[in-house]
């Protein structure tokens, strides 16, 4: 009984340490919504998150209130999102890839749209449909935009990245072999200001470039590790990429030293900040934020789904 007590005892001892050495969160209680996507407003001081459950889009301020900020049953299931500050917009990605609650034959992996809500009423602007564009499944998961106002989205289960201009009007961007396999594919994306955009592969655990000016021009960075579960993407201030690992809930800080031809991994986050299935990485008044999805959860019909979810503080630790 003695030794027994002294391993219950190591145990709480452990279990404690570890509790603490987590970094702070925004805990919101949404009950079972699983946001993906999030994005900050900086003026009225609120996070964005979406709903792959429901497609609902809500707001989350700093002492983890949540409230709903756009609901539509049409919109099946909502993932990545940014803020385009200029024409004070909302932009959100559509689809009805897995886990929505109003799913149908007609959309379920066909649904491809775009939407903008105005981020004063919350009324939605613009209604974007993208699925007409190429044959084959669909699921239009992140987005990225640049100066001019154009918005670039990739397509999980479909080898293309797509763009919709300043006028509304949507295209094929970029196609290429690269982006070809099952399951999920090309997820997160990022406007980087030299003119490219760069894209992490999901299933490949890779990442890509591709010249805005040239987008046939698609190189594979070549760095010394891969990202097998590779989701959010963000440019920070220091033009370092954050990349969000769900697989093995891990974040990565990535830096070049050669626009992007190679890479290296420079810091990372700790296990024992214990992310819970991290989807998307925002910026909050200099700081990062990870939304912790738990899409694990609707994967496993034997985990409890849950009524609470978090965004959680980014602390890296250099990688020797």
């Amino acid at each position: 009984m003695k030794f027994l007590s002294k391993i219950i005892t190591a145990a709480i001892v452990f279990l404690t340490v570890a509790a603490v050495a987590q970094t702070p969160r925004i805990t919101f209680k949404a009950p079972f919504l699983y946001p993906e996507g999030t994005a900050f407003n900086a003026q009225k001081n609120l996070f964005y998150v979406s709903s792959v459950k429901t497609g609902t889009i809500g707001t989350v301020d700093q002492s983890g209130n949540y409230k709903v900020f756009y609901q539509d049953q049409s919109l099946k299931s909502s993932y990545g999102m940014k803020i385009d500050t200029k024409n004070n917009r909302l932009w959100v990605c559509i689809s009805d890839a897995n886990y929505s609650d109003f799913s149908d034959p007609s959309t379920f992996k066909k649904m491809a749209r775009v939407i903008s809500l105005d981020l004063n009423s919350g009324k939605k602007v613009q209604d974007i449909d993208l699925s007409n564009l190429i044959p084959g499944k669909h699921f239009a998961n992140d987005l990225a935009y640049d100066p001019q106002g154009n918005i670039y989205l990739t397509d999980s289960f479909s080898p293309v990245i797509y763009k919709v201009d300043a006028k509304g009007k949507a295209s094929i961007f970029a196609e290429s072999e690269l982006f070809k396999g099952e399951d999920v594919g090309l997820n997160g994306i990022a406007f980087h200001p030299q003119g490219f955009l760069l894209v992490d592969d999901t299933r490949a655990g890779a990442l890509y470039k591709i010249d805005i000016r040239d987008p046939k021009k698609i190189t594979k960075v070549k760095i010394n590790e891969f990202f097998p579960g590779a989701d959010g993407l963000l440019l920070d201030d220091q033009q370092n990429l954050i990349l969000v690992q769900n697989q093995t809930d891990n974040i990565f800080k990535l830096s070049s030293t050669d626009g992007w031809q190679n890479a290296q991994v420079t810091a990372a986050t700790s296990v024992t900040d214990r992310f819970a299935y991290p989807s998307a990485v925002v910026q909050s008044a200099g700081k990062l934020y990870v939304l912790n999805a738990k899409l694990n959860e609707l994967a496993d019909p034997t985990k409890p789904k849950s009524i609470e979810f978090s965004l959680q503080l980014v602390e890296f630790k250099p990688v020797k």
